[in-house]
């Protein structure tokens, strides 16, 4: 059940930047760690390792989804983000309207009151909660249609390159949860070349320091949404 508690306000709104997904398939984390650590960049950790948990909305037809399959060039999924347990007090969760434009994503996210989940949604609950945020009217026509489709969790360690210009980040221990039950997670899990997946993020302007970046690792640019995972090992489960 989630429960709400006092009001809450708006955070920050991200410029559009770029965002590459690389699959070292074959490696397991300690290594691709490793390899992070020898990259001549000089990645060092921007942040202690967390555990990173989505509760994704979408349409009753999972338009969002859709979307996504398809590649439409312009595209946005919703979810609400908090981090360390999955279960319990959520104490500083984040609504998040992540975008889409061509080949560079935008994130707009709105802090939100403290929540408590165990082990299934009050939809009605979770809606007006989202309805006292504030956003404005386009994105708050769109959330009115959507409603739980997922949760996921990962675990993600955050770096950042010797001059600054280059995020990355490390996630594995993907698990997928139906949002009406998730004191268990299903059995299905990503496909082994998304065990491991490096992602990096940086500006346009650096797209050609970020190449060079790529390119050292062993692995290549891929395709990995989470999101699309998550629903497809619902859709089997």
């Amino acid at each position: 059940m989630i429960q709400s508690a006092t009001p809450a306000e708006n955070v920050a709104t991200d410029d559009f930047r770029f965002e590459r997904k690389l699959l070292p398939a074959g490696y397991a984390k300690p290594e691709v760690l490793a390899l992070i650590r020898q990259h001549p960049s000089g990645f060092r950790e921007a942040y202690p390792p967390r555990w990173v948990n989505n509760l994704y909305l979408d349409s009753p037809g999972l338009d969002d989804y859709n979307d996504h399959v398809a590649g439409l060039a312009q595209r946005s999924k919703s979810r609400i983000r908090w981090y360390g347990d999955l279960h319990g007090p959520i104490p500083k969760p984040v609504f998040e309207r992540k975008s889409k434009q061509g080949t560079v994503s935008g994130k707009r996210a709105h802090s939100m009151p403290p929540l408590a989940l165990n082990g299934s949604l009050v939809e009605h609950k979770l809606r007006a909660m989202l309805s006292e945020l504030g956003m404005e009217d386009p994105v708050w026509r769109c959330l009115d249609q959507r409603q739980p489709s997922l949760i996921n969790r990962y675990h993600r360690h955050y770096y950042l390159s010797g001059d600054g210009r280059v995020r990355l980040t490390v996630d594995s221990d993907l698990a997928f949860y139906a949002p009406d039950h998730t004191t268990a997670a299903l059995a299905s899990r990503p496909p082994a070349d998304c065990a491991v997946v490096i992602e990096l993020k940086y500006a346009p302007s650096d797209s050609d320091c970020a190449a060079d970046i790529a390119n050292w690792f062993p692995c290549r640019i891929a395709r990995c949404s989470k999101y699309v995972l998550g629903i497809e090992a619902i859709r089997h489960a």
